[in-house]
């Protein structure tokens, strides 16, 4: 595969992100850095002590899907449930600090806001601490949700589902909204974390980790090039849908598209991983903002990679910039030469 021809059009593409605005649904939450160092063991416990030295809070979830949008200079509206609380005034200020549009947020005051807290010594995750309500909202809580989304629907170019299976998408939301985008004639990309993709029917694109797919497919292993093609293709029927990216870790990403006899693989291109925390966030955000701006799928895949290999060479929630999407692309190497095809049909 050569991606050189797409990588010398992303500044293009890039320009028109600040005239595109993308709508992001999905479970608003707040991540939590606890960073340190480690000396001794406890005597209580054979667990680290570890000496704080600074904190930090960063949207999370959908909230940072929404900051990796703005960091590409996309408008952007968020939509999803905040926690009548301290942490969600707190993500509520940090969204609307950087512009994104809160009107479609609901404040559920019998839920908190979901916060992950994750403490880090020396550059590697010790611990994290989830504190959350995963029950589905009250039905008076999900009509407002699905009534702010529609009415801001006409405005978008486009919709991400962000699905971190703690509430906010429910079968009768997405149904409704993805039916309303398909009218529009506009793109419903999604990060899932539900095995069953026919929650997502009708969608443009799925975007699975290697595992998320091996877990929609019944724990099914994805070995070789032809399991990852064979996978997606299955998934795609399971979705109804137009597309699907199955995001592998180093060993790429690889885009499954209707219509077409093979796969479109896209090797790794990070040269050190530190933390791959919010890099689901940065892939979707990426590829959203890609597609609004009007790129091919293929053309939105690689740049997406390219922005998942900054992100995780940084330690905690870090959102990708336009900036950094086009120095990563314009000083990437060139690809390695094909590997050997580890099945009967290779990605194209």
């Amino acid at each position: 595969m050569s991606d050189d021809g797409i990588l010398s059009r992303a500044a293009e593409v890039v320009r028109r992100f600040p005239s595109r605005r993308v709508l992001v649904v999905g479970d608003i939450m707040l991540d939590e850095y606890v960073f340190g160092t480690v000396g001794r063991i406890s005597p209580e416990a054979p667990v680290p002590v570890v000496a704080v030295t600074r904190e930090t809070k960063v949207p999370g979830g959908a909230a940072n899907v929404a900051f990796n949008l703005r960091g590409l200079g996309a408008g952007v509206e968020i939509a999803g449930l905040l926690g009548d609380d301290g942490e969600g005034r707190f993500v509520s200020r940090m969204l609307k600090g950087k512009r994104v549009g809160l009107t479609a947020a609901v404040v559920d005051p019998d839920r908190p806001t979901t916060v992950k807290t994750r403490v880090i010594a020396h550059s590697q995750q010790v611990v994290r601490v989830d504190r959350e309500q995963m029950a589905p909202p009250s039905r008076k809580t999900s009509d407002a949700l699905l009534r702010k989304v529609l009415a801001v629907l006409p405005g978008v170019d486009g919709v991400v589902f962000s699905d971190y299976r703690k509430g906010a998408l429910t079968g009768e939301l997405v149904r409704e909204v993805t039916a309303a985008a398909n009218r529009k004639g506009i793109f419903v990309a999604v990060d899932p974390k539900r095995p069953d993709f026919s929650f997502y029917r009708g969608c443009t694109v799925i975007t699975p980790n290697k595992g998320e797919a091996q877990a929609a497919l019944g724990g099914r292993e994805l070995a070789t090039d032809l399991d990852v093609w064979e996978a997606g293709k299955e998934l795609m029927r399971a979705g109804r849908t137009k597309a699907i990216l199955i995001t592998r870790g180093d060993e790429g990403m690889t885009l499954v598209e209707r219509g077409r006899n093979t796969c479109f693989h896209v090797p790794a291109f990070a040269r050190q991983v530190f933390d791959v925390t919010g890099a689901g966030d940065t892939v979707i955000g990426t590829l959203a903002a890609c597609l609004a701006a009007g790129a091919t799928m293929r053309e939105a895949a690689v740049l997406a990679n390219v922005a998942a290999s900054v992100v995780v060479g940084e330690v905690g929630t870090s959102p990708i910039t336009a900036e950094k999407l086009l120095r990563a692309a314009e000083m990437r190497d060139r690809p390695a030469p094909p590997r050997a095809s580890q099945g009967k049909r290779p990605c194209g």
